[in-house]
């Protein structure tokens, strides 16, 4: 025999449960009514499923965006500045030659001209290559474009802008001290 109408039909109740009362409005006897419970509060469960898969997105999009922008983003790297350091020790620096070291944010050729060190920065003005002695015509060259300084830092030749930075270099017993 093939069933006609809603199961659950209020007619088709009856017939099931002797004795139940049929509610035709699909209220539950015997509780409240929703306009008792929660007076000024439109709570639906559609809208607070809603918010709480909204929040559990943001969640996992935050904890999964969180890595990946620590690692785009880099750290900030803190140095200590000084305004004197102890680089190295004076007989590192043959004489008649020149070597690199590092002093806060700069790197710092010193040279030994027969005695005498005198340091500047190493980081050529024009497109900031990395110059060095050059023994043989006591100046300052840079590989790259040809630039040439004097010892103490002025132009001689080359499209450099600007003359090298000075620095303060003095031996105390065997350290060479920059500052």
């Amino acid at each position: 025999m093939a069933q006609q109408g809603n199961f659950k039909s209020p007619s088709r109740m009856s017939t099931l449960q002797e004795g139940v009362p049929v509610v035709s409005s699909g209220a539950v006897s015997g509780v409240k009514p929703r306009e008792d419970g929660l007076k000024g509060v439109d709570f639906e469960r559609r809208s607070f499923l809603g918010k709480a898969v909204a929040g559990i997105g943001a969640v996992v999009v935050a904890s999964t965006l969180f890595p990946v922008v620590k690692y785009l983003v880099p750290p900030v790297k803190t140095l200590n500045t000084v305004s004197e350091l102890v680089v190295g020790k004076a007989s590192e620096v043959p004489v008649n030659s020149g070597k690199i070291y590092q002093f806060n944010n700069d790197k710092v050729l010193v040279i030994n001209n027969n005695g005498t060190f005198t340091a500047s920065t190493a980081v050529c003005t024009h497109l900031g290559c990395l110059v060095h002695w050059d023994s043989q015509q006591n100046l300052i060259a840079c590989p790259c474009h040809g630039a040439k300084y004097k010892q103490n830092g002025e132009i001689i030749s080359g499209p450099q802008p600007l003359p090298l930075k000075v620095y303060k270099v003095r031996v105390e017993g065997e350290n060479l001290i920059i500052s």
